[in-house]
């Protein structure tokens, strides 16, 4: 599916990673605990953001800091972010130690 939205300035990110995810603003807000209004302040660039605020955006979002900040990196980063994303969306614990060891096995090939 076609990005259709402008991920240039810090809102933007935001909501684009709101959308990825599934939220409504109203969603994001409740469990992030704030009003829906300050998630629309978010994502049109009207307020600054604490550091603090960004990193519990991130991890509802299932992003990073960087990318809502817009941090280019190196080419790998957007395979790590991708991979992180998804294995954000695992909740078992036996499957993430599966994973683990498989990754680990990989590193050691």
């Amino acid at each position: 599916m076609k990005n259709i939205i402008n991920e240039t300035t810090l809102g933007q990110r935001i909501k684009a990673a709101r959308i990825r995810k599934g939220y409504t603003q109203e969603q994001l807000a409740e469990v992030m605990c704030i009003p829906k209004s300050t998630i629309s302040a978010y994502e049109n660039d009207k307020v600054d953001i604490k550091g603090s605020v960004l990193v519990e955006l991130s991890e509802h979002l299932d992003t990073t800091p960087n990318y809502l900040l817009g941090v280019e990196g190196n080419s790998d980063d957007s395979f790590i972010l991708k991979a992180e994303q998804l294995l954000r969306q695992i909740k078992d614990d036996r499957t993430k130690e599966i994973l683990l060891a498989q990754i680990n096995a990989l590193v050691i090939l």
